[in-house]
């Protein structure tokens, strides 16, 4: 008997859920996605094993919560030129890049869209109940003001929070893009790192990359400071270089 295909339980607008597809093509993860709303779906981590945390890939073997178990269960397992995490001395520059990008990058980046998106009602009850399932699509509208509040609540949304985190973004761009100058194709050179999955994944709800897999408004759709900063970003060479990292991955499909 054939063992059941993993699952991915996943909040899908959460750039932790993103960086966790990205792994899992990377590798090859065979799975089904399963996305919920946000809060319901950390309860549901609990009942398959998980401790909370979003996302989960569970099933045949596995019990994963969040992507780098993802990293440290597959990379092993990969060839040596497929690994992510580079031996001897450039593993060090590897874990710093994780530790930035899937770290402080990723809450910038959600501290900034979330202030400027959370008050567009209609647009982001669309957005959480495109991917659901039925009752949950359904209860949307209800719970919005509960799940306003509580990213509003957990992510402490003021202006002058997501203000310093808009400067912060667009520091850590042009620090990338100087990186990069010197014709690297990656971060490290011209092979894709865990730093090049950590960067992209936490950037890609602004950019929206081809490839990405979560669902947002349109960019000319969206709060006109956010909008105008977005077009900025994705002027960078540094936009360039997430598009690279989505196509590396892609080519695995």
């Amino acid at each position: 008997m054939m063992a059941p295909m993993p699952r991915l339980l996943t909040f899908a607008p959460m750039i932790d859920s993103e960086t966790t597809r990205l792994l899992c093509r990377w590798y090859g993860i065979e799975h089904v996605e399963d996305d919920h709303l946000f809060g319901w779906v950390s309860l549901l981590t609990l009942l398959h094993g998980g401790y909370g945390r979003v996302p989960l890939l569970y099933g045949g073997g596995l019990k994963l919560s969040g992507p780098r178990p993802v990293v440290d269960r597959f990379d092993p397992l990969a060839m040596p030129e497929r690994r992510l995490l580079l031996p001897g001395s450039e593993r060090a520059s590897v874990e710093a890049d994780w530790a930035a990008y899937n770290g402080s990058l990723a809450v910038d980046v959600a501290v900034f869209s979330y202030f400027h998106l959370l008050p567009e009602r209609e647009q982001m009850i669309a957005i959480f109940a495109q991917p659901v399932p039925p009752r949950e699509r359904k209860l949307t509208p209800r719970v919005y003001p509960l799940l306003r509040w509580l990213f509003t609540t957990l992510l402490q949304l003021k202006r002058q929070r997501a203000d310093a985190a808009e400067r912060r973004i667009r520091t850590v761009f042009a620090a990338v893009a100087r990186r990069l100058g010197d014709g690297r194709f990656f971060l490290l050179g011209d092979r894709l790192t865990l730093g090049d999955i950590a960067f992209a994944g936490a950037t890609a709800p602004l950019l929206q990359p081809a490839g990405y897999g979560a669902r947002m408004p349109p960019i000319d759709d969206m709060p006109a400071a956010m909008r105008d900063f977005i077009r900025d970003l994705r002027s960078t060479r540094t936009n360039s270089y997430v598009e690279s990292v989505y196509s590396s991955v892609a080519t695995l499909d």
